[in-house]
C-alpha cells in the first residue's frame, strides 16, 4: 500500500506537474534550470502533500490508539491459552501484543521517510542514496523530520507506547 502512495507521489514531480509547466510556461527550460514563474506553484503542491501524508499519519495513528486502548479485546487479533495446572498461558502474550502495536505505530511513522522533498525551486524528488556503513538506500531529505515535530502527532505516538 505505501509503495503504492510512494509512486503516485512521484508521479506527481515527475509527469503532472512537469506537463504543467511545460504547457504553462510555454518554453523548454535548460536543464537543471528552474523556472521561476513555477516556484510557487511547487511550495504550494508540496505544501498540499506535506498535509496530506501528517492527516495520513495521523488517522493512522489515532486507529492504532483506538485499538490499542481498548477495554475489550479487539477483534483483529486473536489470542489463545493453555491450561497447564495451576498457570494459564496466552498466546500471544500481553507484553508480545504490546510490543507489536508499538512496533506498528513506529513503522507508520517511518513511512514518511520514503515521501522524498523537492529540490527547492523545482518538482525534483531528491535521489536514493547508498548509506556508506549500512549499504541500505534512503533518501536525504524526506517530510519525516517535518512530520514528527508536529505536535498532535508527537502526542498521539508516545500515547501509545
Amino acid at each position: 500500500m505505501i509503495n503504492s502512495l510512494v509512486k503516485d507521489y512521484q508521479n506527481i514531480g515527475d509527469l503532472y506537474l512537469k506537463h504543467i509547466e511545460e504547457s504553462t510556461v510555454k518554453q523548454k527550460k535548460a536543464d537543471g534550470e528552474p523556472s521561476q514563474e513555477m516556484q510557487p506553484y511547487y511550495m504550494y503542491w508540496e505544501r498540499r502533500i506535506f498535509n496530506a501524508i501528517t492527516k495520513m499519519v495521523v488517522r493512522a495513528l489515532a486507529a492504532n490508539k483506538t485499538i490499542f486502548m481498548r477495554n475489550e479485546r479487539p477483534c483483529l487479533i486473536k489470542m489463545s491459552s493453555s491450561y497447564n495446572h495451576p498457570e494459564i498461558t496466552f498466546h500471544p502474550t500481553t507484553e508480545d501484543l504490546r510490543n507489536e502495536l508499538e512496533k506498528f505505530s513506529r513503522n507508520i511513522l517511518e513511512s514518511t521517510k520514503k515521501f522524498g522533498r523537492w529540490w527547492d525551486k523545482f518538482c525534483h524528488i531528491f535521489d536514493e542514496k547508498l548509506h556508506e556503513e549500512t549499504a541500505e538506500k534512503y533518501i536525504p531529505y524526506t517530510f519525516h523530520d517535518d512530520v514528527v515535530k508536529n505536535k498532535m502527532i508527537y502526542t498521539l505516538h508516545y500515547e501509545i507506547i
